[in-house]
């Protein structure tokens, strides 16, 4: 396999619409890497210009230390699978997983040793007389990957492959392909829009939006510290809660909200307003004791999971989401009272949106 590294790049189309701009990352070899952000965020330009699909602007993209900016796609030893299967409905999933090895003149019988190892991989021996038309979503994104898998590429790219498929499928697809990179020992680039991909399949994770790279970090590290408060709302689901206020004697005070800065920040701050998140998990049912902050709002909606709660509410003019144990008293309409650790409160700068702490 191989290590991947983007350096100053740049991709700007017509209209001087910049879709990556000033793009640094660099993929360790066997490393499974996630590019994530909203749409348009510039992630799926990236992966095709990795793969030659793209022209760069400006930059270099080097595939193990070689600069293949003017390298052909084919001649980057790279597979691609798309969010669409793309396969030959007239061919078997056999001949869909053989075509690209026989444009490449392998022989007969090295080609039919891959894709029966592709087969047994992705387990789909019985299938490989079937047309696509007979497979389901699921078995025909695993023929998309074994046509991957037979290349043998120094370097797998994915662009939302999961996409089209229904949540419990997706569910089933993304442990798949962490145990395919285990098997493998693949060098994976993996585009998603789904934070929820990103933080269960990347060893590392790039986070981006408006083409430029926000933060790259393991997922854990994302999680509890993200550099500013774009990564720190689009990481984690629920979504962290964003509250405004000022500095008080010493205390954050704001609607519905007040805790004690003593200890909790680590560095000086110039402006006397600052905006704080707190994730719905680190926010507990009942009134502060022992120098905890105290949260109160009114309980506008209740989501009942199962192992946990999800409360909705208002505090002051904004709402805020609560997970909570099944088991809570709470009822609708009420004014209710929470706690949390001020050390698990994550500051910004208002103006910057910038990490304080």
């Amino acid at each position: 396999m191989a290590n991947v590294k983007l350096e100053h790049v740049y991709k700007v189309y017509d209209g001087n619409i910049t879709a990556a701009d000033d793009v640094n990352v660099e993929i360790l070899d066997r490393e499974f890497v996630v590019l994530v952000g909203p749409s348009g965020c510039g992630k799926s330009t990236i992966l095709r210009m990795i793969a030659g699909l793209e022209d760069i602007t400006k930059g270099t993209i080097s595939i193990d230390g070689k600069v293949v900016n003017s390298v052909p796609p084919k001649d980057r030893d790279i597979a691609m699978v798309f969010q669409n299967y793309a396969l030959y409905p007239h061919m078997s999933v056999r001949e869909n997983m053989a075509f690209g090895l026989k444009l490449r003149k392998f022989a007969k019988s090295e080609i039919e040793a891959r894709v029966g190892e592709a087969a047994e991989i992705l387990q789909l021996q019985t299938y490989l007389d079937r047309k696509p038309k007979a497979l389901s979503g699921g078995q025909r994104q695993r023929v998309a990957l074994g046509r991957a898998i037979v290349r043998k590429p120094k370097v797998f790219l994915f662009d939302e492959p999961l996409s089209n498929l229904d949540a419990k499928l997706r569910n089933h697809m993304r442990a798949e392909i962490m145990e395919l990179h285990q098997r493998l020992d693949a060098t994976i680039i993996y585009v998603t829009h789904d934070q929820i991909e990103a933080m269960t399949m990347g060893s590392k994770i790039v986070v981006m939006k408006d083409g430029l790279v926000q933060q790259t970090a393991a997922p854990i590290d994302l999680y509890n510290k993200p550099v500013n408060l774009f990564v720190a709302e689009f990481i984690g689901s629920p979504t962290m809660n964003f509250f405004g206020g000022n500095v008080q004697n010493g205390e954050f005070v704001g609607e519905g909200l007040r805790f004690s800065l003593k200890g909790v920040m680590k560095d000086e701050f110039s402006s006397e307003s600052l905006t704080i998140g707190i994730r719905p998990e680190n926010v507990r049912w009942g009134p502060a004791e022992g120098g905890f902050g105290k949260l109160s709002g009114v309980v506008e909606l209740a989501e009942p999971l199962g192992a946990e709660t999800y409360l909705h509410i208002r505090v002051g003019q904004k709402r805020a989401i609560i997970k909570v144990a099944p088991d809570v008293p709470y009822s609708l309409g009420e004014q209710a009272v929470f706690n949390f650790n001020p050390e698990q409160v994550h500051m910004f700068d208002t103006e910057t949106q910038n990490t304080l702490t």
